[in-house]
């Protein structure tokens, strides 16, 4: 019998790392998508991913400036894989890939990413439920 997926929906608080600890996000995720909503600078940022496979398109504002990300959601075994690409107005590439999985009832997020032209930084989120 198949195991049944995780589910990482809740209020979830960042304790980790320490520098941006308290950090909120609201997660909502069901058989068909994952969304993610916080605030930054003021404003609610949300992101919705379709986990069926298909590419998700989410456009976010910062600065006065729309930013498109493009990703894709699949699963490996229990943890959720997101990889997503964003492209900025002077041209330049984020890339990131994001590993969700559940650790004694914390969402652990283990994050890589590289910008055109800087090194490539990792980095692992613990997040609690609230």
């Amino acid at each position: 019998m198949p195991q049944e997926k995780p589910n990482f929906s809740g209020r979830l608080v960042l304790v980790t790392p320490v520098e941006s600890a308290g950090m909120e996000q609201i997660v909502k995720h069901d058989a068909t998508t994952l969304s993610m909503t916080h605030a930054s600078e003021g404003a609610a940022h949300a992101t919705v991913y379709e986990l069926d496979g298909s590419e998700n398109r989410n456009i976010i504002s910062s600065h006065g400036r729309d930013l498109t990300t493009l990703s894709k959601v699949s699963w490996s075994g229990n943890s959720l894989i997101i990889t997503s690409a964003t492209t900025y107005p002077d041209g330049r590439k984020l890339d990131q890939k994001q590993v969700w999985s559940l650790d004694s009832g914390r969402l652990v997020i283990e994050l890589a990413e590289s910008m055109q032209g800087g090194s490539p930084r990792t980095s692992v989120l613990v997040h609690k439920k609230q």
